[in-house]
């Protein structure tokens, strides 16, 4: 166990990175990360949760003891792969925290890229959402051979909640969550966009009113808001869908899922972001621009 605070890398401070670096920042921890090539918007969050960026990545490496990876599911190898690639320059041990949303065997993957001396691999899986809105409850589940390294950081801000030692663990854990709960969303998605093509939208948010007031209470919450992740999600549907294959299940659900996430992609609201949502637009209207974009080629 680290007995000193560890100086945290988060790569990268987007919606979910810059909610934990901000937390982190706020119980004394310094932060820092590499901006090179991201977006106004990430530079924006990165400021806002008082990130210190550091322009050179060999003096970013020099200086972190803990990086966590934040990043959609698709560049997590990619990543992965960049920061390896400098492990020649390093003259200590890192850890490397991989949090995406990715199955067991692409977590797998990712950690024979960290079998050197220069770094110490843990598998990662974020449960809930970001930490700002969470208020400390954002859950950090890990698993890998020294899990302890990160005890330091529980409770100050995020709940870290350590799976052993099995790398794979906490990405099966992720997945299986998610599974459930963005599943789910990507259900609801499909299903309120088929009653409105069927002309019955009014009938059916009658009838679950009546018999399942709690399913359109949250499918109310999230279709509308699934365009502004949805990008993100489709690559974790299908990491999600390689996860049920391994362990001989149908995938079919959240490649289904997947397809809602790139349908979700083609409205309007795939151009807003959490910051910039319109909160006064009805749920019909919503739901009416997923019917025009399923119309589209």
């Amino acid at each position: 166990m680290i007995s000193k605070k560890p100086i945290i890398g988060v790569l990268m401070p987007g919606d979910m990175g810059h909610g934990i670096a901000k937390v982190l920042v706020e119980n004394k921890f310094k932060v820092l990360t590499f901006l090179k090539g991201r977006s106004k918007r990430t530079l924006k969050l990165a400021n806002e949760a008082r990130v210190i960026n550091i322009d050179n990545f060999e003096n970013f490496l020099k200086e972190v003891d803990i990086i966590f990876s934040i990043i959609p599911p698709d560049k997590a190898f990619q990543q992965a792969k960049f920061v390896t690639s400098f492990s020649s320059h390093l003259q200590k041990k890192i850890t490397y925290v991989d949090c995406n949303a990715i199955s067991p065997n692409t977590c797998l993957k990712i950690e024979k890229l960290f079998n050197n001396k220069h770094f110490e691999f843990l598998d990662g899986g974020i449960v809930g959402l970001n930490p700002i809105v969470e208020k400390g409850k954002t859950r950090l589940y890990i698993s890998g051979k020294n899990t302890s390294k990160l005890e330091i950081l529980n409770n100050k801000g995020i709940i870290v909640k350590s799976l052993g030692s099995e790398v794979g663990k906490a990405s099966a854990f992720k997945m299986i969550y998610a599974s459930a709960t963005k599943g789910t969303f990507a259900l609801h998605a499909a299903t309120i966009t088929a009653a409105s093509k069927s002309k019955l939208f009014d009938e059916y948010v009658k009838e679950l009113e009546f018999s399942k007031p709690e399913i359109l209470k949250a499918m109310k919450n999230m279709t509308p808001k699934i365009p502004l992740d949805a990008s993100r999600w489709e690559g974790e549907m299908y990491e999600i869908a390689k996860t049920f294959k391994t362990l001989n299940l149908t995938p079919k659900f959240h490649e289904g899922a997947a397809d809602i996430m790139k349908l979700a992609q083609k409205t309007p609201i795939s151009n807003e972001t959490r910051q910039t949502y319109n909160e006064s637009r009805t749920f019909e209207e919503a739901v009416n621009m997923f019917v025009k974009a399923s119309k589209k080629n």
